[in-house]
């Protein structure tokens, strides 16, 4: 069976912020060698309507075009809302998980992802006092986790 991976929306950015600094470089290289895996059917990432979201509020330039571009061309499998999402969301903000990436890990839980990926050291470090159903990792971590 494979794995089913959630990347938040800081994942698809990756690839195009600086990278001379070399974590960023790093986690670029770990995104692109996950969207490898993806694209060679070893993985299966999905997607929500809050990435979606989260991408059109991007403020207009050629980084929001490759985001996008990149985004499109993957054709990730959509997850559906349903009522839980709001309840679990709730939930998740009492351990001060912002409410966007309490969004993210909703919609991933209720599809029963695997790996929740973030470059968001916050996140990751909030989503270690939580009871989540998936494990939340930096993508650098989750390729030594896998391979």
């Amino acid at each position: 069976m494979l794995l089913k991976l959630y990347l938040d929306n800081c994942c698809y950015n990756r690839p195009f912020d600086d990278l001379k600094h070399e974590k960023i470089n790093l986690e670029a290289e770990a995104i692109n060698n996950i969207i490898n895996m993806f694209e060679n059917k070893k993985i299966i990432i999905y997607k929500s309507k809050i990435i979606d979201y989260e991408i059109s509020k991007m403020m207009s330039g050629d980084k929001k075009r490759q985001v996008e571009d990149l985004y499109d061309a993957l054709e990730l499998k959509n997850i559906p809302y349903n009522d839980n999402i709001d309840i679990r969301v709730e939930e998740l903000e009492k351990y001060n998980i912002h409410f966007m990436d309490a969004y993210h890990i909703a919609y991933a839980e209720s599809k029963n992802i695997d790996y929740f990926i973030t470059v968001d050291k916050q996140l990751i470090n909030a989503s270690q006092k939580a009871n989540l159903k998936l494990v939340v990792l930096n993508p650098i971590d989750f390729i030594m986790e896998v391979i």
